[in-house]
């Protein structure tokens, strides 16, 4: 709840809640069997009853918070994945007699592979589950780090990371899908959090870890520590249960003896994933004014974060002289504005959502979570801002670290909000093409923002070139505020059967 992916990206039923039992379920096939004895009629499959055990929404709080801590953690990994290489650029451009730039395609080429996965994983987690397509891409997504951290030459390195990339990336999409299963996400903020941090909590890790790896051992430690904790991870998989409504009603049908619906016709199923994967998400980003707002936003604030990957290490070595180690520590300020970020959300779910909801019955207007991006709107140019005049050997090293804490906190909180309007205006389907959508842009954003962050800061100087990013972000401020004021409006303007007052 796509990735964000809160899915940051959503497979094409991801969005298909647990729930109760439909109410149309065809619970007996007597009259058809007058007619045609000798061939079973298939019924609708769906629950028994509202508390039906087989139910994720019914299962022990224990069994839902582990289905949803590990495929988190496997997001985490994925995110993690992604900026632990940072700290290696300059010493493989050294070892492979690249430019930074090209050195650079070690991140690019493996956020774009991010980008490009949830589109090939739609099908597998649509006919074998959520589980399954865990543990098939965590192997191969281990075996081509594996290759990365072989490599003998940039080009090897490139395309390893690329199609571990590839294979991560239904991490992002089929997580979000798994939360969607477990929880209602309209009442269940905590839940909703937790994808939150899972998606960016990675990215500001890796450069920690990765700073002191690459340090001490080399840059391929910045691949063979995610091995050892990939590795770790396939032992919680494996206790992991399928969540997927349609999966578990099928397999309990044929432990059953029951008949199964009929299947579709692949060439439908193909177009209908096609469709909801591609062609609409693309669609979506040219002519929906919604994704094209609430896309733009929340992919710029992702992708500025991508930015600093490069832009941290320029100014903490340049400015203050710190080690590849201790620059990797500056991302602590960031790691604890998400973490500020997620309980401010926590906070204003409690004083303005869940009120809302009571009030309007379950159905509270949508604009009310654009609360949590208001805030986030001022808090993000503010980090941006304060990291920009700051960062410089008069100021004392913490004070640019601390500008982290806002531009964190804002990064999340306009994250959520994109997430949650888009869950409550739009249908499962169609919210799956606009979580597509977001996916799409973020990671096209995350590809390019490190590969001329390190030129702009170089033209431009730590202060400018951060402000060219302070200012976009004031430039965007309004966006959530828009919404907040004018949301029906601009939901009547919906080619895409947006909900309507």
């Amino acid at each position: 709840m796509s990735s964000t992916t809160a899915p940051s990206e959503v497979s094409p039923s991801a969005l298909e809640k647990s729930g109760p039992p439909s109410t149309d379920m065809s619970r007996s096939s007597s009259t058809a069997g007058e007619h045609e004895p000798s061939q079973p009629v298939a019924a609708v499959l769906d629950w028994d009853s509202p508390d039906d055990p087989d139910n994720p929404w019914n299962w022990s709080m224990g069994k839902r918070w582990l289905g949803t801590v590990v495929p988190g953690a496997l997001c985490l990994l994925v995110t993690f994945t992604a900026s632990v290489y940072a700290a290696s650029v300059y010493e493989v451009s050294a070892e492979f007699n690249v430019s930074i730039t090209t050195a650079l395609l070690g991140l690019s080429m493996y956020v774009v592979g991010l980008g490009l996965g949830p589109m090939f994983s739609a099908p597998l987690s649509e006919i074998y589950g959520r589980k399954m397509v865990y543990f098939v891409n965590l192997p191969i997504f281990m075996l081509f780090t594996l290759g990365a951290g072989r490599a003998k030459n940039m080009a090897t390195l490139a395309i390893c990371r690329a199609l571990a990339g590839i294979f991560g990336g239904p991490a992002l999409a089929v997580s979000a899908g798994s939360f969607v299963d477990i929880w209602d996400l309209k009442t269940s903020g905590a839940a909703v959090t937790v994808q939150a941090l899972a998606t960016f909590m990675g990215p500001s890790l890796g450069p920690v870890v990765g700073g002191y790896l690459v340090e001490n051992k080399g840059w391929r430690w910045s691949m063979w520590i995610v091995l050892i904790l990939g590795s770790a991870l396939m032992v919680p998989l494996a206790l992991l249960e399928e969540s997927y409504k349609p999966v578990i009603l099928k397999r309990r049908a044929l432990r059953r003896g029951q008949p199964l619906p009929p299947k579709p016709d692949p060439k439908t199923a193909l177009k209908m994933i096609f469709t909801i994967t591609l062609a609409r998400p693309t669609m979506m980003l040219i002519k929906e004014p919604i994704v094209q707002a609430v896309a733009l936003y929340s992919s710029f604030a992702f992708a500025v974060l991508f930015g600093f990957f490069e832009a941290y290490p320029f100014a903490f070595q340049r400015e203050y002289g710190l080690s590849l180690g201790e620059t990797g520590l500056s991302f602590l300020g960031i790691a604890v504005g998400l973490c500020g970020g997620c309980i401010i959300y926590l906070i204003q779910d409690r004083l303005f959502y869940l009120p809302a909801f009571k009030r309007h019955n379950g159905s509270p207007p949508p604009e009310v979570r654009m609360i949590p991006a208001m805030i986030g709107s001022a808090l993000m140019p503010l980090g941006l801002f304060w990291f920009a005049w700051t960062a410089k050997k008069e100021i004392h090293w913490i004070v640019p670290i601390l500008a982290g804490a806002p531009f964190g906190a804002g990064l999340v909180l306009v994250f959520l909000s994109a997430v949650m309007y888009i869950l409550e205006v739009y249908t499962p389907l169609v919210a799956a093409s606009a979580f597509a959508s977001l996916g799409l842009l973020r990671y096209v954003l995350a590809m390019a923002f490190p590969l001329f962050t390190v030129r702009m800061f170089n033209n431009l100087g730590i202060a400018w070139a951060t402000s060219v990013f302070g200012f976009i972000a004031l430039a965007m401020m309004p966006i959530p505020w828009v919404f907040r004021k004018w949301g029906p409006q601009i939901r009547s303007m919906s080619r895409f059967e947006a909900l309507r007052d």
